[in-house]
């Protein structure tokens, strides 16, 4: 396995919306997720070289990647009312939307997430990724903006680092210990490139697992908002 370690910086709010849940209640998980940072390094990959044909390449080269993450010692999570454009189910010629409200949350980092990425039987190919790593505007939704300060190859990552785990794992640790749990999705180790580009038209099923975070954290909470106190 090689590792590459990233200092991440989110220079404004992070926002990623719970697997499932409704875009009108868009809870966020308070960390990235395994997936929408690998597909980060292809979209990357495709916006840095125009080559589609590059992205799919760095797509099977990322796809089975071990993604760890050291979050900062405090994560501000606020919950705030929007308003929205929904589509209508009965659509006119001239109304294809309507005004509706929405609940989303942001997240706000209180120092730089540590990242590190491990992959397998890649060769050479490491410096490729890391090259894109490199090049990160922004990972999951277009607002949630963030640039790279630091980035190095490494033996292997921190202790501390948290893992997303399979249900199978969820069931051992959690009847150890108390967390607070968080579902994230992965790719599925027999997802193909042609599921995600949204030109093929081969959207099929299978294409994530879903995984969890446990974070042991103290919750305060207010009325529309939480911080969440890491214990590493």
């Amino acid at each position: 396995m090689q590792w590459a370690k990233l200092t991440l910086h989110f220079p404004s709010f992070f926002s990623y919306r719970i697997p499932d849940y409704s875009s009108q209640y868009a809870l966020s998980v308070p960390l990235p997720s395994p997936s929408s940072i690998k597909l980060a390094v292809v979209a990357t990959a495709i916006r840095a070289t125009g080559n589609v044909a590059e992205g799919e390449r760095v797509f099977y080269a990322v796809r089975d990647a071990d993604i760890r993450i050291i979050p900062p010692k405090q994560i501000a999570i606020n919950s705030v009312l929007i308003r929205r454009l929904k589509k209508k189910k009965n659509p006119t010629e001239f109304e294809t939307f309507e005004r509706t409200f929405g609940v989303r949350e942001y997240v706000f980092f209180s120092d730089d997430i540590i990242l590190f990425f491990g992959c397998e039987n890649i060769g050479k190919n490491i410096d490729a990724i890391i090259k894109y790593l490199n090049m990160f505007r922004y990972i999951g939704s277009g607002d949630s903006i963030v640039y790279i300060k630091h980035i190095e190859k490494t033996e292997k990552p921190s202790e501390n680092a948290i893992k997303a785990i399979t249900d199978k794992e969820f069931v051992e640790v959690v009847s150890k210990d108390s967390y607070i749990v968080y579902p994230v999705k992965d790719l599925s180790k027999t997802a193909k490139f042609e599921q995600i580009n949204p030109y093929s038209g081969k959207f099929g099923k299978k294409v994530f697992e879903r995984k969890y975070y446990l974070l042991k954290a103290k919750i305060k909470k207010g009325k529309n908002w939480k911080v969440l106190k890491i214990q590493y």
